[in-house]
């Protein structure tokens, strides 16, 4: 029995010297939540604009809906951090809007978040398509 026991300390006190400690064994990675923005426009609306323009990033997505929440995840291929937007529906003065919350691991990602803002502010190309389109009265 102190055989066993003297194995485990040694086994222990060598981890520790190595410099791992049971913290990093026992918890799983940090999970950080991130900025919010508030955003025109239905669920449906913002996290199809979301979903391609990630797409169109090369970043892999898997979405789903728990509860009023809709979410995106995936992870970015360059930094490896993986991150989880959450969408919700908000009535704000009358009109509809999608409150959209970021979580991720490893400390965040600036990048990814300024892509999101450039992905959301970017016009969809409906809006292009319907200002090129002429109106029958101007034949």
């Amino acid at each position: 029995m102190c055989r066993c026991l003297g194995k485990v300390c040694a086994g222990v006190l060598l981890l520790a010297v190595a410099g791992c400690t049971l913290d990093s064994f026992l918890l799983p990675g940090s999970v950080v939540y991130g900025p919010k923005l508030i955003v025109a426009g239905t669920v449906g609306e913002v996290s199809a604009k979301l979903q391609d323009g990630l797409s169109d990033a090369g970043i892999m997505l898997v979405s789903k809906r728990v509860g009023d929440d809709f979410r995106i995840g995936g992870t970015v291929p360059k930094t490896r951090t993986a991150f989880c937007l959450h969408l919700s529906e908000k009535k704000i003065g009358g009109s509809i809007k999608t409150l959209i919350r970021m979580q991720w691991d490893r400390g965040g990602d600036e990048e990814l978040w300024q892509r999101i803002q450039a992905i959301l502010t970017t016009p969809t190309d409906d809006g292009a398509r319907a200002s090129k389109t002429p109106n029958s009265s101007e034949k």
